[in-house]
């Protein structure tokens, strides 16, 4: 649309007024020449008057039109792409401004930061904002952060709020943010233009959000509630600054790996780790730190924009927590060269037998044969209610039914955030007593007698069905057959879901059941732990049994070497052992937010805070680290999008993409306040001006009139040349 930047000057178009009149009010003298033959006067005047009326019309049209192209030139007439505004006047602005806020955007440029540029361009355009524009702006991150919600007028304010913004450790997803802005855009109805701002690094990856939801909305009828409708794709004006590295050059660490599971104190472990590679090809050299010492090193050879594994080994390390990491060398995104993790490893599996000492005696021999062993506990049932289950690795129950109800409340909590329970019937216990225990992979139903001729029986494992959780992988001496003898054994009723026969006395006798509950592992057995129901535990499968259940649901039940940030997280799958009374903390130094999301059912309500969490027991002071949190690395894989790719994922008809700044700049300017065509009409003045004066000066005078070019001849004749 034609806009007039400086319309007083349109009142001198009355100018164009005064050739008419000049052409108008002129007189022809008229001269007198005494001639006798008149009639060949009249003949020539009559002839040339109608050209003498074409070249004056001429004259008078090309005087009109510099006046009116000298006019227009000091109006300054401004082409612009918008169509809201008037001739004379701009309309006002609506402004939303979308900044990239994820971690990729501290990669280090020559110029700075590319968060800071971001934030410099952001701030620019507030600026140049006039009165009455209105400014909103919000920050894309992994959810969209309303940093001015509702449009305003307070550009000094909106200003301070984008230099008080920081970047954030996660990725971000720009189609959500610019919904929201969009709507912010659409509460009121008026004819202000509405632009909005994509301040990002070029990363593809957040504008991978606006393919996939035109992809969804191909394929289903259901919109998103951040779905951008066909009219703000066409009729909003988008601008945006991909100020980040065209050839960006990054490594890091995006996965670690811990084996074993479980470590033991002195134990080798391997870890087996992916790197990321953003940029061509290159030797990497990654280390591993434990406890801020350097303990392996390895160099990579890492191919362009995919991801490598690589192994590295640790050798025997002491009992206790230990905070590991895998580091990459420095590079322009400092935010991704340490990956996190931590090693826990224990000097030996702790278990709590509870029982009478005649029904405990074989197992505690079993478990600790040395008697300075002290990772083994036996307490009477009485005692459980004042035990801290969570410094243990298994509880045995061996002929300790009934249990108080607080007992039974401890015990299923204890399994469901990790720990193992083994269960051996005994003479003391009803079969009705089990009902309190609803965790166990099956309902007792009586105590059958097994006659003398029949008492001996192979003890044979039940292969793993499909979709079973909980396993018996234990390995027996090739050719042998272990056999026990059987006085006594309970009988079961149906499974429980997610139970399973893992050992049979026999075909058909089940003799250790398995359930996995929570995170946690339930083992029950058919005789009791000492000799008085079998031979079972004078056998030599009792002491690997015993060991391999302890293992077995340790490895279940072993804590992750490390998260990534989220919320909402089970709390089972992130702390086990959780009690209410614990304080964990987040790196900051902050209550880590923890909820009952009912029955007792935990979850932590957010990760938002990258580094080593840590917690407290209320049994001991010192805090001890027990989450290692990192960002996603997904982020940190840099590939950079061309406005081509942005233009046809996004589906913006009006979209204007710059690489700087001032290219940004630039581009604002021309679309506000247009291309100005003061330099074309004075260029058209000039030529006017020029033609004007060649054919007043030049044609008209070349040509003789009627009465130069008459002649006569000496017989006194008039003829015309």
């Amino acid at each position: 649309m034609l806009f007039v930047a400086n319309p007083a000057f349109l009142w001198a178009l009355t100018a164009a007024a005064i050739p008419l009149m000049l052409h108008l009010f002129q007189r022809r003298k008229t001269v007198v020449t005494p001639f006798p033959t008149l009639r060949f006067l009249k003949a020539a005047q009559k002839r040339s008057s109608s050209r003498i009326r074409f070249e004056n019309f001429l004259l008078w049209l090309l005087r009109t039109l510099l006046i009116l192209t000298l006019v227009f030139a000091f109006a300054l007439p401004v082409l612009r792409a918008t169509g809201n505004a008037s001739w004379f006047s701009r309309t006002s602005r609506d402004v939303a401004i979308v900044l990239d806020a994820s971690y990729s955007m501290n990669y280090e440029l020559e110029r700075g930061k590319v968060w800071d540029i971001c934030k410099d361009a952001a701030a620019a355009i507030i600026g140049g904002l006039l009165a009455g524009d209105r400014v909103c702006v919000y920050a894309a991150a992994e959810t969209p952060l309303p940093v001015i919600e509702k449009l305003t007028t307070e550009h000094a304010a909106a200003v301070q709020a984008v230099r008080a913004l920081p970047s954030l450790p996660t990725s971000s997803k720009l189609d959500q943010a610019v919904a929201l802005a969009l709507r912010a855009l659409n509460q009121e109805k008026n004819r202000r233009e509405k632009e909005v701002y994509i301040l990002t690094d070029g990363q593809a990856l957040p504008w991978h959000g606006f393919r996939d939801a035109a992809q969804k909305e191909e394929a289903s009828a259901d919109a998103s509630p951040f779905a951008i409708t066909r009219e703000q794709r066409e009729k909003t004006a988008f601008f945006t600054l991909l100020a980040g590295a065209q050839q960006p050059d990054n490594a890091c660490a995006t996965d670690v790996k811990v084996t074993p599971l479980l470590l033991l104190a002195g134990q080798p472990a391997r870890l087996s780790a992916r790197l990321s590679r953003s940029g061509p090809a290159k030797a990497v050299t990654v280390s591993v730190e434990v406890d801020g010492q350097e303990r392996a090193r390895r160099a990579v050879d890492t191919e362009p924009d995919t991801e490598t594994a690589v192994e590295l080994a640790l050798g025997g390390l002491e009992p206790g927590v230990h905070v590991a990491k895998l580091l990459t060398p420095q590079d322009a995104l400092p935010d991704d060269d340490a990956f996190l993790f931590l090693l826990r490893v224990r000097k030996q599996l702790p278990a709590l037998v509870v029982g009478p000492q005649e029904a405990t005696r074989y197992l505690r021999a079993a478990l600790a044969p040395g008697a300075a062993d002290e990772s083994v506990r036996q307490a009477d049932a009485a005692e459980l209610d004042g035990i801290d289950l969570r410094d243990f690795q298994a509880v045995f129950l061996c002929d300790a039914l009934p249990l108080s109800g607080q007992s039974v409340l401890r015990i299923e909590e204890y399994v469901k955030t990790g720990g193992v329970l083994i269960v051996f019937p005994g003479d003391r216990s009803d079969v009705s007593d089990f009902a309190a225990l609803t965790l166990l992979p099956a309902q007792p139903k009586a105590v059958a007698d097994i006659p003398t001729e029949l008492a001996a029986r192979p003890l044979k494992r039940i292969p793993n069905q499909k979709d079973q959780v909980v396993t018996f992988n234990l390995s027996l001496p090739p050719g042998t057959v272990p056999l026990v003898a059987l006085k006594r054994v309970q009988t079961f009723g149906d499974l429980a879901e997610g139970g399973a026969v893992l050992v049979t006395a026999g075909d058909d006798t089940p003799f250790m059941l398995g359930r996995a509950v929570g995170r946690g592992r339930v083992f029950q057995f058919a005789v009791s732990a000492n000799r008085d129901w079998s031979t079972f535990p004078l056998t030599a499968l009792f002491l690997p049994v015993s060991h391999q259940l302890i293992r077995q649901g340790a490895g279940a039940s072993v804590q992750p070497p490390h998260l990534v940030l989220g919320a909402n997280i089970p709390v089972n799958d992130a702390l086990p052992n959780y009690r209410e009374d614990d304080a964990v903390a987040t790196p900051g130094g902050a209550p880590l937010a923890i909820r009952d999301s009912g029955n007792r059912t935990f979850v932590i309500e957010e990760l938002a805070e990258p580094g080593l969490y840590t917690r407290a027991k209320a049994s001991a002071g010192q805090p001890e680290p027990v989450l290692a949190v990192n960002t996603d690395r997904g982020e940190s894989l840099l590939t950079p999008a061309t406005p081509e790719e942005i233009a046809e994922w996004t589906g913006f008809k009006r979209l204007l993409s710059a690489r700087e700044p001032e290219e940004l700049a630039r581009l604002i300017d021309e679309f506000r306040n247009g291309r100005s065509l003061a330099e074309l009409f004075l260029w058209l003045a000039f030529l006017l001006a020029v033609t004007e004066w060649w054919f007043a000066n030049h044609i008209l005078r070349s040509k003789a009139g009627a009465t130069e070019r008459m002649k006569v001849d000496l017989a006194g004749k008039v003829i015309t040349s």
